[in-house]
């Protein structure tokens, strides 16, 4: 079996071996379950997009743990079983499949009633699953209990007719005032078991009297004297004189089963209300002090320096007048650990991808295809220009390829900007869900773009040297490794800024930008004789990149913000290699750990410098398997890489 690595958070197995050593119980409950959480996560090859783009953790983690301060030894977990991929089955059945592996339940057993009810639910809309459904898991001494939350989708909960408390509050009424419901949380395997309900509050401002206005919505007006007072300790601990932080707010309501309200819940995310992450403990703490409570586990952690990424802060009453605070919490995912995992051998051999299949899955723009998703968890079908241009460099001209490729080539001309400055996208064709984040010219896509239209003939020698002209003004031109940003430590002078702006950011330098310059200006050598000075600087600063990060993850992260796997930068370099740059091959080799599993079609291929935007392809990988193919085979048909 051939190997590789994948990453997991540093504080992932911290987290969880603190939470046992404060209640030993979890050893034989919470940690192998964690441990075939993590497994598939390990195995996706999604790296570090497997742990930082949930819609669970405000930090983007799929693993969030939830503390109650009226059961202080108890722990809930929540789990997000998907991956972060456009063509991920998010339905209640796939759902199902992953509860089954990570709980060990029965594989023979038939999804529960509540479930069926879920999937008829999330049926009455076409609108996609944004996170379908979550696994929760209740941990305490005397046992385990499970809790999924179900996304409802817009108008879904009133179609399907899902028992419980809230029918006499159809989305219509909710929305006039103010509330948005998300999610159903029960217990599939306890039908007589209460329901929760979770609504969205439409604005990051809230006041007393809009809080005690959805109490009395919903019938439970009665309790906001009991829960004000607690509002009222809790907003003492905020860094506001007056009033409500201004943040996400929302609120949840537990039913019993004869359809009586048990308890309302005011939650808020955490940061947001008290301050800051740091501030975030000692504002629990304090509001627990007064009646002598706290919450152990959380102080086990924190006590143990484990890193914490605060989540949700919660304000419940009851009907019997009992007031409760919970905080949910993730590990951080800012570092993460490497770890070897074992490729075994596709049992079912690979089907030859087929060349004709995949030029059809071009759009009428010219474009090849790939997803984006945003951060708000939906998935937008996107035509930009550097799919479509890693897609050409597959690509030999032949008559089969010909048409496909001029009217890529016109797709890419589109995408200039102003003269030879390209862009992502085409200017008439800025994607509407990216409304408020332009993007402006840049190195990589000028670079790439650049070299395949003087490759099939669309630009002259003089074109291309004028580009090569225009991007000598965003070169690096200071270095100085006594300065805190670490690419001090491996950048080197002349090299490129990734975008082709006036105020660059050191901290955004990528080398995998870098890589598709270089090409560029190996084009300009091959033809010409010229060697630029950037020629040779990049080559140095490359090999001395990877020498810097060694074996750390983090570090080769660092080293590409803008892609969201290794394996594309070594792609780069080996495409550059085989345009006749050799001296690339120790980046090369070094590079070589960070595979994507071969049977693997949609892969996470770019980000935005803070991962909040990631764009995925489904017909990238078949068009490179087919070149390595026909390179493997020597055959000169009508394909190279």
């Amino acid at each position: 079996m051939a190997e590789s690595y994948a990453v997991l958070p540093a504080a992932w197995n911290a987290l969880v071996s603190a939470l046992c050593r404060e209640a030993p119980y979890l050893q034989a409950t919470l940690v192998p379950e964690i441990t075939r959480f993590s497994q598939a996560r390990l195995a996706s090859g999604c790296l570090a997009a497997a742990f930082n783009t949930s819609l669970l953790g405000y930090n983007g983690c799929p693993l969030e743990f939830t503390l109650s301060s009226s059961k202080p030894l108890a722990l809930s977990c929540t789990l997000d079983p998907f991956l972060p991929r456009y063509a991920e089955d998010r339905s209640v059945d796939a759902f199902y499949r992953h509860y089954q592996r990570i709980t060990a339940a029965p594989t023979d057993a038939s999804p529960e009633p509540y479930l069926e009810a879920v999937k008829r639910m999330q049926r009455q809309t076409a609108e996609p699953l944004r996170f379908g459904s979550w696994l929760g898991r209740k941990y305490a001494p005397e046992g385990v209990k499970t809790k999924v939350y179900s996304e409802v989708p817009a108008g879904g909960h009133d179609e399907a007719g899902w028992p419980g408390g809230t029918t006499d509050h159809p989305t219509r009424a909710c929305k006039e005032i103010g509330l948005a419901l998300l999610m159903l949380g029960y217990y599939p395997q306890l039908p007589a078991s209460p329901l929760e309900y979770y609504y969205q509050w439409h604005s990051a401002q809230i006041t007393h009297a809009d809080i005690a206005e959805v109490m009395h919505f919903f019938g439970c007006g009665d309790l906001f004297p009991v829960l004000s007072p607690l509002l009222e300790r809790a907003l003492r601990q905020t860094l506001r004189d007056e009033g409500f932080p201004h943040t996400t707010y929302g609120f949840s309501l537990v039913y019993g089963a004869n359809g009586e309200l048990e308890s309302f819940t005011l939650f808020t995310m955490a940061p947001g209300f008290f301050g800051d992450n740091q501030r975030v403990f000692p504002g629990v703490e304090a509001l627990l002090a007064p009646g002598g409570q706290s919450m152990p586990l959380l102080r086990r952690a924190i006590a143990e320096r484990v890193p914490l990424q605060f989540n949700v802060v919660g304000f419940s009453v009851d009907r019997q007048g009992n007031e409760n605070i919970s905080c949910t919490f993730s590990p951080q995912n800012a570092c993460f650990d490497t770890r070897p995992v074992k490729q075994a051998p596709s049992a079912v051999p690979a089907a030859r991808p087929d060349l004709t299949a995949l030029l059809e899955q071009q759009c009428a723009s010219g474009a090849f295809i790939s997803h984006a998703r945003t951060p708000d968890g939906r998935w937008h079908r996107d035509e930009n220009a550097f799919v479509t241009a890693q897609v050409l460099r597959t690509l030999e001209y032949t008559r089969q390829t010909a048409p496909y490729i001029e009217k890529a080539l016109d797709f890419l001309l589109a995408c200039e900007i102003r003269p030879f400055h390209f862009s992502f996208w085409p200017s008439a064709a800025h994607p509407s869900w990216m409304a408020n984040q332009r993007i402006c010219a840049d190195i990589d896509d000028t670079a790439i773009i650049t070299e395949l239209l003087y490759r099939f003939g669309r630009i002259s020698l003089a074109q291309l040297r004028q580009t090569i002209s225009h991007m000598n003004a965003y070169q690096l031109s200071r270095v100085d490794p006594r300065l805190k940003e670490l690419q001090h430590q491996w950048a080197q002078c002349q090299s490129f800024h990734t975008w082709m702006k006036d105020d660059n950011d050191i901290g955004q330098l990528d080398c995998c930008v870098n890589t598709n310059a270089l090409i560029l200006l190996n084009v300009l050598r091959a033809e010409t004789g010229v060697v630029a000075p950037a020629y040779l600087r990049i080559i140095k600063m490359l090999n001395q990149a990877v020498q810097w990060c060694g074996d750390s993850y983090d570090r080769l992260s660092m080293l590409t913000p803008y892609y969201a796997h290794p394996h594309e930068w070594r792609v780069a370099l080996e495409y550059a290699r085989q345009r006749g740059i050799p001296q690339l091959t120790p980046v090369i080799d070094a590079l070589a750990r960070w595979q994507r599993p071969a049977e693997r079609r949609e892969i996470p291929l770019y980000r935005r410098h803070d991962g909040r935007f990631l764009w995925t392809s489904a017909c990238l990988n078949p068009f490179r398997s087919l070149a390595l193919i026909h390179r493997t085979e020597d055959s000169h048909e009508y394909l190279s890489q």
